[in-house]
């Protein structure tokens, strides 16, 4: 059996200074997952009308380039809800920088896209993915 005394024990231990950990209560964490599911929620609710509609306007909805826009469709409607609710998301950056806003009466603010933006930052993605990938 071994020696359990303490013998030996100052050898063995480190002293810190330790950083404090940061603790996220059960409430906070359970808010968090509920608010996450009210977001997605309502994407769902609005993304499927509006599947509905343009596929009763003869939109084919079965391809691969309609399922990749209506995802980016869906993540604008979930990235808006964050906002809403306090939380980034990664797209109000993309739409920060895409789009600008104009006041001309207190009525009308009018939103712009930014197309030559667009144009040069998928120009440098696409010379990103055309980088031969290293096989590590």
């Amino acid at each position: 059996m071994a020696d359990d005394s303490s013998k030996g024990l100052k050898d063995n231990i480190i002293k810190g200074p330790w950083k404090r950990v940061k603790t996220v209560s059960m409430a906070q964490t359970q808010k968090l997952s509920e608010d996450m599911m009210f977001c997605d929620d309502v994407a769902e609710s609005v993304m499927i009308p509006m599947i509905h509609n343009l596929a009763e306007n003869g939109v084919d909805i079965k391809t691969d380039m309609f399922v990749q826009e209506i995802g980016f469709m869906n993540e604008v409607i979930k990235s808006m809800m964050y906002r809403h609710l306090g939380y980034p998301h990664p797209m109000q950056t993309l739409i920060q920088n895409m789009m600008s806003t104009k006041v001309e009466s207190v009525e009308d603010i009018y939103a712009t896209f930014d197309h030559e933006l667009l144009k040069k930052m998928t120009k440098k993605m696409e010379d990103i993915n055309k980088e031969p990938k290293d096989d590590k």
